[in-house]
């Protein structure tokens, strides 16, 4: 059900990322969102954004946003909560109050840092309200990074709006962010190098050779394992020397939690699978996404975007895959 990371490169570059894992097809494709722009929570009210953005978007009654990036590399992601999402009912109070489904397109259109998202949190009120996109209440959380490299989770439970300083740079499911922190402390002896022997008596096992430190690293797709997984894999993977680098690097990263259609079926009988990778180059304001459907990553850039389109555009993506045949 969706995980995210974040990347530093050698650059001091900084990505947000995140697989779409869901299973009901969710048709978006990476919308540009122009400054300026009015936004309907309901029939009667609005929010305007001052700032213009990039994602992954859908036009639903209005535009709906999973993540994306803003133009001054704030970048915003919504993740699947469904076990501990809590919202308050909507009411009369004189404060805007925001739909789980309208939260990314409100922060991306009106933050420019992390400073700001946690100051605008408590303006505003995010409500239970139906999503055209499930026919039902989203549960969300959302994991939020600026260019700064500071990232933080918010968490709607039953004691309010949580805020936790993201110093892992991951995210995925339930449980709390905070019971996956303490979670990872059962991993500590996990390294990316190989075991020593270790004497046994008068044996000596050699071990199994390079890996073997990963040994106890769980490979399901459970959120839990997930997040371990992930956070393990960000820890120590290499440090890319260009932006264009990075996008491989980080798509290397994720196709450690990557999932393919028929390998996680839920009670219900319906099938979890990777719909897309989005990345989101923070540094310079760059939206790539990749489709299940094809090889293919569709790279956009806020600011050449701007210079010549200034209403809300979709972008279609193809669907086909590209197979590059060598002359002979």
């Amino acid at each position: 059900m969706c995980t995210s990371v974040m990347y530093e490169n050698a650059l001091k570059e900084f990505f947000l990322a995140r697989t779409m894992d869901f299973t009901l097809p969710l048709d978006g494709n990476p919308t540009f969102m122009p400054s300026g722009h009015s936004f309907y929570t309901d029939k009667t009210k609005h929010f305007n954004s001052s700032l213009s953005f990039i994602g992954a978007g859908r036009l639903i009654d209005d535009y709906i946003f999973g993540d994306g990036v803003n133009e001054a590399g704030l970048a915003v992601a919504s993740l699947y909560f469904a076990a501990d999402a809590v919202y308050p009912k909507k009411s009369d109070e004189d404060i805007l109050e925001l739909a789980p489904h309208d939260v990314v397109a409100y922060l991306l259109g009106n933050c420019k840092n992390v400073l700001e998202v946690k100051k605008i949190i408590k303006e505003i009120k995010i409500v239970e309200e139906i999503s055209p996109v499930i026919d039902g209440v989203l549960p969300l959380h959302w994991i939020v990074a600026d260019k700064s490299g500071r990232s933080i989770v918010i968490e709607p439970v039953a004691t309010g709006i949580e805020i936790y300083e993201n110093s892992v740079g991951v995210m995925t499911n339930s449980p709390s962010f905070s019971w996956h922190l303490t979670n990872l402390n059962q991993y500590v002896n996990v390294t990316n190098t190989e075991k020593k022997p270790m004497q046994y008596k008068d044996f000596l096992a050699t071990g199994n050779g390079a890996g073997s430190g990963m040994l106890g690293i769980p490979g399901d797709y459970t959120s839990i394992s997930r997040f371990v997984r992930i956070a393990f894999m960000n820890q120590f993977i290499e440090k890319a020397q260009s932006t264009e680098e990075s996008i491989n690097v980080i798509s290397r990263m994720l196709s450690a939690v990557y999932i393919p259609k028929g390998v996680k079926f839920k009670s219900n009988g319906l099938t979890d699978y990777t719909q897309f990778t989005s990345f989101m180059d923070l540094s310079n304001g760059t939206y790539y996404i990749n489709f299940y459907e094809n090889n293919r990553y569709l790279k956009l850039n806020i600011k050449e975007i701007s210079e010549t389109i200034s209403t809300p555009k979709e972008f279609k993506v193809e669907t086909t895959m590209i197979f590059e045949t060598p002359e002979i």
